[in-house]
Protein backbone atom coordinates (compact mmCIF):
# COMPACT_ATOMS: atom_id res chain seq x y z
CA UNK A 1 0.00 0.00 0.00
CA UNK A 2 1.42 3.64 -1.09
CA UNK A 3 1.53 5.76 1.66
CA UNK A 4 0.01 8.35 -0.50
CA UNK A 5 -1.69 8.90 -3.67
CA UNK A 6 -1.65 12.45 -5.52
CA UNK A 7 -4.21 12.70 -8.52
CA UNK A 8 -6.71 14.80 -9.85
CA UNK A 9 -10.27 14.30 -9.49
CA UNK A 10 -13.46 16.26 -10.92
CA UNK A 11 -16.03 17.28 -7.90
CA UNK A 12 -18.81 18.38 -8.81
CA UNK A 13 -20.33 19.13 -5.60
CA UNK A 14 -17.67 21.94 -5.47
CA UNK A 15 -17.11 24.88 -7.49
CA UNK A 16 -14.60 27.65 -7.49
CA UNK A 17 -11.30 27.51 -6.10
CA UNK A 18 -11.84 23.88 -4.88
CA UNK A 19 -12.03 23.03 -8.73
CA UNK A 20 -9.16 20.26 -9.90
CA UNK A 21 -7.19 20.68 -6.95
CA UNK A 22 -5.35 17.20 -6.00
CA UNK A 23 -6.32 14.99 -3.59
CA UNK A 24 -3.93 14.53 -0.93
CA UNK A 25 -4.43 11.06 0.63
CA UNK A 26 -2.56 11.68 4.03
CA UNK A 27 -2.18 8.34 5.84
CA UNK A 28 0.72 5.98 7.69
CA UNK A 29 4.40 7.55 8.37
CA UNK A 30 6.33 9.90 7.89
CA UNK A 31 9.88 11.11 9.20
CA UNK A 32 9.63 14.81 10.23
CA UNK A 33 13.61 15.16 8.32
CA UNK A 34 16.05 16.18 10.95
CA UNK A 35 18.77 18.88 9.74
CA UNK A 36 22.41 17.45 9.88
CA UNK A 37 24.78 20.53 10.96
CA UNK A 38 28.25 19.87 11.15
CA UNK A 39 30.43 20.93 14.01
CA UNK A 40 30.87 24.36 12.88
CA UNK A 41 27.26 25.08 12.09
CA UNK A 42 26.74 24.13 8.27
CA UNK A 43 24.37 21.91 7.09
CA UNK A 44 25.67 18.72 5.59
CA UNK A 45 23.66 18.01 2.60
CA UNK A 46 24.63 14.80 1.67
CA UNK A 47 23.86 12.88 4.97
CA UNK A 48 20.47 14.71 5.07
CA UNK A 49 20.10 13.10 1.48
CA UNK A 50 21.49 9.72 2.72
CA UNK A 51 19.06 9.68 5.49
CA UNK A 52 16.60 9.82 2.79
CA UNK A 53 17.50 7.10 1.03
CA UNK A 54 17.72 4.99 4.10
CA UNK A 55 14.29 6.20 4.82
CA UNK A 56 12.80 5.08 1.46
CA UNK A 57 14.91 2.01 2.03
CA UNK A 58 13.21 1.20 5.31
CA UNK A 59 9.63 1.17 3.40
CA UNK A 60 8.84 5.00 4.31
CA UNK A 61 7.03 6.58 1.03
CA UNK A 62 6.19 10.65 2.87
CA UNK A 63 8.46 12.88 3.84
CA UNK A 64 8.06 16.11 5.97
CA UNK A 65 11.19 19.01 5.60
CA UNK A 66 12.23 22.33 7.37
CA UNK A 67 9.71 21.41 10.31
CA UNK A 68 10.34 21.62 13.93
CA UNK A 69 12.44 17.92 14.08
CA UNK A 70 14.14 20.17 11.34
CA UNK A 71 15.30 22.91 13.65
CA UNK A 72 13.18 25.24 11.43
CA UNK A 73 13.77 28.18 13.75
CA UNK A 74 17.61 27.90 13.26
CA UNK A 75 17.62 28.09 9.80
CA UNK A 76 18.24 31.00 7.31
CA UNK A 77 15.52 31.44 4.54
CA UNK A 78 17.97 30.15 1.80
CA UNK A 79 18.70 27.11 3.53
CA UNK A 80 15.21 26.36 3.84
CA UNK A 81 15.01 26.81 0.19
CA UNK A 82 17.88 24.41 -0.58
CA UNK A 83 16.59 21.85 2.25
CA UNK A 84 13.28 21.33 0.13
CA UNK A 85 15.16 21.58 -2.86
CA UNK A 86 17.29 18.08 -1.47
CA UNK A 87 14.17 16.90 -0.79
CA UNK A 88 12.41 16.72 -3.74
CA UNK A 89 15.84 16.03 -5.68
CA UNK A 90 15.76 12.63 -3.60
CA UNK A 91 11.97 11.85 -2.72
CA UNK A 92 10.56 10.32 -6.04
CA UNK A 93 7.33 11.91 -7.73
CA UNK A 94 5.46 9.00 -6.67
CA UNK A 95 5.86 9.63 -3.23
CA UNK A 96 4.66 13.12 -1.11
CA UNK A 97 6.94 15.58 0.14
CA UNK A 98 5.50 18.40 2.42
CA UNK A 99 7.44 21.37 4.02
CA UNK A 100 7.01 23.60 6.94
CA UNK A 101 6.33 27.18 6.27
CA UNK A 102 4.43 28.57 9.30
CA UNK A 103 6.35 31.49 10.29
CA UNK A 104 4.95 34.42 12.38
CA UNK A 105 3.64 36.81 9.70
CA UNK A 106 1.21 35.86 7.50
CA UNK A 107 2.66 37.53 4.47
CA UNK A 108 6.03 36.02 5.56
CA UNK A 109 4.15 32.65 5.59
CA UNK A 110 2.72 32.86 2.18
CA UNK A 111 5.85 33.86 0.51
CA UNK A 112 7.51 30.50 1.68
CA UNK A 113 4.72 28.38 0.92
CA UNK A 114 4.51 29.98 -2.72
CA UNK A 115 8.74 29.19 -2.53
CA UNK A 116 8.46 25.61 -1.36
CA UNK A 117 5.20 24.70 -3.78
CA UNK A 118 7.76 26.21 -7.05
CA UNK A 119 9.97 23.79 -5.61
CA UNK A 120 7.76 20.76 -5.74
CA UNK A 121 6.70 20.24 -2.43
CA UNK A 122 2.74 18.73 -2.80
CA UNK A 123 1.01 20.53 0.33
CA UNK A 124 2.81 22.68 3.02
CA UNK A 125 2.27 22.14 7.10
CA UNK A 126 1.53 25.26 8.63
CA UNK A 127 2.41 26.01 12.45
CA UNK A 128 0.00 29.03 14.17
CA UNK A 129 1.70 32.00 14.92
CA UNK A 130 2.32 32.18 18.41
CA UNK A 131 4.60 35.47 19.77
CA UNK A 132 2.02 38.10 20.78
CA UNK A 133 -0.06 35.25 22.47
CA UNK A 134 -2.47 37.32 24.30
CA UNK A 135 -3.66 38.81 20.89
CA UNK A 136 -3.90 35.27 18.93
CA UNK A 137 -7.78 34.83 19.04
CA UNK A 138 -10.15 32.80 16.80
CA UNK A 139 -10.74 35.40 14.42
CA UNK A 140 -7.06 36.24 14.19
CA UNK A 141 -6.01 32.65 13.41
CA UNK A 142 -9.04 32.17 10.88
CA UNK A 143 -8.30 35.41 9.16
CA UNK A 144 -4.56 34.09 8.93
CA UNK A 145 -4.70 30.78 7.84
CA UNK A 146 -7.56 31.34 5.50
CA UNK A 147 -5.09 34.27 3.99
CA UNK A 148 -2.49 31.62 3.92
CA UNK A 149 -4.78 28.62 2.24
CA UNK A 150 -6.23 31.48 -0.47
CA UNK A 151 -2.61 32.48 -1.70
CA UNK A 152 -0.94 28.61 -1.60
CA UNK A 153 -0.48 26.96 -4.68
CA UNK A 154 -0.66 23.70 -2.72
CA UNK A 155 -3.02 22.37 0.00
CA UNK A 156 -2.08 23.83 3.29
CA UNK A 157 -1.95 21.09 6.67
CA UNK A 158 -2.54 22.93 9.92
CA UNK A 159 0.02 22.32 12.50
CA UNK A 160 -0.85 21.93 15.79
CA UNK A 161 2.06 21.85 18.19
CA UNK A 162 1.58 23.59 22.01
CA UNK A 163 4.88 22.26 23.40
CA UNK A 164 6.63 24.37 21.06
CA UNK A 165 4.12 27.60 20.64
CA UNK A 166 2.41 27.16 24.04
CA UNK A 167 -0.87 27.86 22.27
CA UNK A 168 -3.14 24.93 21.38
CA UNK A 169 -5.49 25.52 18.84
CA UNK A 170 -9.42 24.90 19.53
CA UNK A 171 -10.68 21.77 18.08
CA UNK A 172 -13.47 24.11 16.82
CA UNK A 173 -11.11 26.43 14.96
CA UNK A 174 -9.77 23.45 13.20
CA UNK A 175 -13.20 22.33 12.22
CA UNK A 176 -14.42 25.79 10.47
CA UNK A 177 -10.67 25.92 9.15
CA UNK A 178 -11.48 22.45 7.20
CA UNK A 179 -14.38 23.78 5.13
CA UNK A 180 -11.43 26.46 3.02
CA UNK A 181 -11.23 24.36 0.13
CA UNK A 182 -7.38 24.40 0.20
CA UNK A 183 -6.66 23.38 4.16
CA UNK A 184 -6.81 20.02 3.55
CA UNK A 185 -5.45 17.93 7.20
CA UNK A 186 -3.95 18.52 10.59
CA UNK A 187 -0.97 17.47 12.22
CA UNK A 188 -1.74 17.22 15.94
CA UNK A 189 1.19 17.50 18.35
CA UNK A 190 -0.48 17.84 21.48
CA UNK A 191 -0.47 14.00 22.24
CA UNK A 192 -4.42 14.41 23.63
CA UNK A 193 -6.50 12.03 21.42
CA UNK A 194 -9.95 14.31 22.30
CA UNK A 195 -8.78 16.45 20.16
CA UNK A 196 -8.25 14.19 17.40
CA UNK A 197 -11.75 13.01 18.15
CA UNK A 198 -13.40 15.79 17.91
CA UNK A 199 -11.79 17.09 14.29
CA UNK A 200 -12.53 13.88 12.68
CA UNK A 201 -15.85 13.42 14.36
CA UNK A 202 -17.33 16.77 12.90
CA UNK A 203 -14.88 16.71 9.50
CA UNK A 204 -15.01 14.04 6.52
CA UNK A 205 -11.69 12.45 6.76
CA UNK A 206 -11.22 11.84 2.87
CA UNK A 207 -11.09 15.02 2.65
CA UNK A 208 -9.39 16.60 5.44
CA UNK A 209 -6.87 13.77 7.09
CA UNK A 210 -5.80 14.20 10.85
CA UNK A 211 -2.28 12.98 11.16
CA UNK A 212 -0.79 12.53 14.89
CA UNK A 213 2.77 14.10 16.07
CA UNK A 214 3.32 12.14 19.16
CA UNK A 215 4.71 8.53 18.73
CA UNK A 216 4.30 8.29 22.46
CA UNK A 217 0.06 8.12 21.83
CA UNK A 218 0.33 6.90 18.31
CA UNK A 219 -2.03 3.99 19.11
CA UNK A 220 -4.86 5.85 20.74
CA UNK A 221 -4.47 9.13 18.08
CA UNK A 222 -5.09 6.57 15.61
CA UNK A 223 -8.31 4.42 17.50
CA UNK A 224 -9.39 8.26 17.62
CA UNK A 225 -9.53 8.82 13.75
CA UNK A 226 -6.06 9.53 13.12
CA UNK A 227 -4.88 8.24 9.72
CA UNK A 228 -0.94 7.93 10.95
CA UNK A 229 1.83 10.21 12.28
CA UNK A 230 4.17 12.86 11.42
CA UNK A 231 6.39 11.42 14.42
CA UNK A 232 10.41 12.50 15.32
CA UNK A 233 10.78 8.60 16.25
CA UNK A 234 10.58 7.90 12.41
CA UNK A 235 13.74 9.43 11.99
CA UNK A 236 15.40 6.68 14.30
CA UNK A 237 13.10 4.01 14.36
CA UNK A 238 11.32 4.02 10.69
CA UNK A 239 10.20 0.41 10.50
CA UNK A 240 9.13 -0.18 13.83
CA UNK A 241 6.60 3.09 13.46
CA UNK A 242 5.88 1.37 10.17
CA UNK A 243 5.09 -1.88 11.83
CA UNK A 244 2.73 0.13 15.04
CA UNK A 245 0.73 1.77 11.53
CA UNK A 246 0.63 -1.60 9.78
CA UNK A 247 -0.80 -3.89 12.41
CA UNK A 248 -3.46 -1.10 13.60
CA UNK A 249 -4.44 -1.02 9.88
CA UNK A 250 -4.79 -4.33 9.47
CA UNK A 251 -6.99 -4.46 12.55
CA UNK A 252 -4.32 -6.07 14.59
CA UNK A 253 -5.09 -3.88 17.53
CA UNK A 254 -2.87 -6.22 20.28
CA UNK A 255 -0.08 -6.69 17.92
CA UNK A 256 -0.31 -2.61 17.44
CA UNK A 257 -0.72 -2.17 21.25
CA UNK A 258 2.24 -4.12 21.96
CA UNK A 259 4.44 -2.01 19.83
CA UNK A 260 3.14 1.24 21.26
CA UNK A 261 4.15 -0.51 24.34
CA UNK A 262 7.56 -1.23 23.24
CA UNK A 263 8.13 1.92 21.04
CA UNK A 264 6.72 4.27 23.86
CA UNK A 265 9.97 4.50 26.21
CA UNK A 266 12.48 5.54 23.07
CA UNK A 267 9.85 8.14 21.73
CA UNK A 268 9.82 9.83 24.78
CA UNK A 269 13.57 9.94 24.89
CA UNK A 270 13.97 11.64 22.03
CA UNK A 271 11.74 14.35 22.30
CA UNK A 272 10.66 15.19 25.82
CA UNK A 273 13.47 13.64 27.53
CA UNK A 274 16.32 14.27 25.72
CA UNK A 275 15.50 16.68 22.46
CA UNK A 276 16.58 17.18 19.16
CA UNK A 277 20.93 16.56 20.56
CA UNK A 278 19.10 13.27 21.64
CA UNK A 279 17.27 12.40 18.66
CA UNK A 280 20.38 13.22 16.83
CA UNK A 281 22.83 11.03 18.72
CA UNK A 282 20.12 8.34 18.51
CA UNK A 283 19.80 8.67 14.93
CA UNK A 284 23.79 8.40 14.69
CA UNK A 285 23.82 4.83 17.44
CA UNK A 286 20.91 3.82 15.24
CA UNK A 287 22.67 4.04 11.85
CA UNK A 288 21.57 7.30 10.04
CA UNK A 289 22.69 10.68 9.54
CA UNK A 290 22.03 12.66 12.85
CA UNK A 291 25.00 15.45 12.87
CA UNK A 292 25.10 18.12 15.61
CA UNK A 293 22.49 20.51 16.66
CA UNK A 294 22.55 23.94 15.94
CA UNK A 295 23.24 26.25 18.21
CA UNK A 296 22.39 27.54 20.76
CA UNK A 297 21.44 23.87 21.00
CA UNK A 298 24.41 21.48 22.39
CA UNK A 299 25.25 18.33 21.84
CA UNK A 300 24.35 15.53 24.17
CA UNK A 301 26.55 14.49 27.15
CA UNK A 302 27.99 10.80 27.57
CA UNK A 303 25.77 9.82 30.26
CA UNK A 304 22.79 10.77 27.93
CA UNK A 305 24.19 9.00 25.15
CA UNK A 306 24.58 5.84 27.21
CA UNK A 307 20.98 6.12 28.55
CA UNK A 308 19.82 6.38 25.19
CA UNK A 309 21.80 3.61 23.98
CA UNK A 310 20.34 1.62 26.95
CA UNK A 311 17.01 2.64 25.69
CA UNK A 312 17.18 1.59 22.21
CA UNK A 313 19.09 -1.72 22.60
CA UNK A 314 16.13 -3.03 25.11
CA UNK A 315 13.78 -1.20 22.54
CA UNK A 316 15.37 -3.57 20.00
CA UNK A 317 15.38 -6.57 21.86
CA UNK A 318 11.61 -6.57 22.33
CA UNK A 319 10.76 -6.22 19.17
CA UNK A 320 13.09 -9.12 18.29
CA UNK A 321 11.25 -11.05 20.94
CA UNK A 322 7.92 -9.94 19.82
CA UNK A 323 8.99 -10.87 15.80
Amino acid sequence: MRFSDIEFKDLPEQRGLEDNLPVLNLKSIIPPMATPFDADGSINYASFERNIEKYIEAGIEGFLVVGSTGESVYLEHSEKLKLIESSRKKVPSSMTLLAGTGVESTQATITLSKEAADRGVDAVLVKNPFYFKNQMTFDVYMSHYTAVADASPVPVIIYNVPVFTALSLESKLVIELAKHPNIRGLKDSSGDPRMISEVVWNTDSSKFPVLSGAAATLFPAMAAGARGGIIALACVAPKPALSLYRAFAAGDFKRAGELQRIIAPAAAAVTAKHGFAGLKAAMDLEGFQGGFPRRPLLPVKSEQREDLAQIFRRMNSELAELS
